[in-house]
């Protein structure tokens, strides 16, 4: 195959990856403006008190911004493999597919609750302990701290933003022991190469979003809200490529149920894409 061919078959697979995402996302635009706007006069907080469910603070209607962002899944058996040939891991580590298992060799524990995030961001930047380390940052709304079986997630981020999605990354198992909570292990994956597609844009708010899930009827009555997050998930793959959109994460639990429930709205669309299963494009 000469290099002009392989040139074309790059730009008409770019050009109809920025076509597919233009189309999606003019599309939601013009499905929310289309949304009825019965009872948007009655403010979001007043209507959610009616239906007894409650939430702490504020909810924010400040406008922030996000990308359309590629990424490509890190092969973890070659970082693997150059780790050892320069700072060997202490501990066993084992890959299967694109994730990586870590065995902590050493003593790390959490000794306080609240020192919890300081705790896990000093271990993250062990050498010799993780890969990549410096690039995850602690979520303390899917760590679990207390119960039977407790758990940290990290996870790496994008100006400020992190991703929640499962190509990037890192659960650490936790066991008790007397009044600590000691590192045992972890399984991790992660993005390399992160670049935006696009221009950085606007998204919904946070008030928007939980108003969103609201109007149809995802937040049951007598229920908790939770948290809330703004955070980065996956919607497309092209061949080796990710592509990742802001959404936000609503968490909530309903009064005659102990499961805790995760709604997910797109941030650029305002539509809810809980359950949408991640689109692949193949060869063109």
């Amino acid at each position: 195959m000469d290099f002009k061919r392989i040139e074309w078959i790059f730009f008409l697979a770019f050009l109809g990856l920025n076509v597919f995402l233009f189309n999606v996302y003019s599309e939601a635009r013009s499905e929310q403006q289309n949304v009825s706007q019965s009872n948007q006069t009655i403010p979001i907080e007043q209507r959610l008190e009616t239906e007894d469910i409650r939430f702490s603070g504020e909810l924010s209607d400040e406008t922030l911004n996000g990308y359309y962002l590629s990424g490509e899944q890190t092969d973890m058996n070659a970082a693997l493999r150059a780790a050892k040939a320069d700072n060997d891991l202490a501990g066993e580590s084992t890959v299967k597919g694109q994730q990586l298992t870590h065995v902590s060799s050493g003593g790390f524990y959490i000794s306080d609750d609240a020192q919890a995030e300081e705790t896990v961001n000093g271990y993250l930047k062990r050498e010799d302990q993780v890969l990549y380390g410096d690039e995850y940052q602690y979520i303390s709304n899917l760590s679990v701290l207390d119960g039977a079986h407790p758990a940290v997630v990290a996870a790496q981020s994008y100006e400020g933003i992190p991703f929640n999605d499962s190509s990037s990354r890192m659960d650490i198992t936790l066991e008790k022991t007397d009044n600590l909570l000691q590192i045992t292990k972890y399984s991790q994956t992660h993005i390399s190469s992160i670049t935006p597609l696009r221009e950085k844009m606007t998204v919904y708010s946070e008030k928007e979003a939980v108003n969103t899930l609201y109007l149809n009827n995802k937040l049951p009555s007598h229920s908790t809200i939770l948290w809330t997050e703004l955070a980065y998930t996956m919607i497309l793959k092209v061949r080796d490529k990710n592509v990742y959109i802001p959404a936000w994460f609503v968490a909530f639990k309903s009064d005659n149920d102990d499961t805790t429930q995760i709604e997910t709205v797109n941030a650029f669309s305002n539509r809810i894409i809980t359950n949408n299963a991640v689109q692949k494009v193949e060869n063109p």
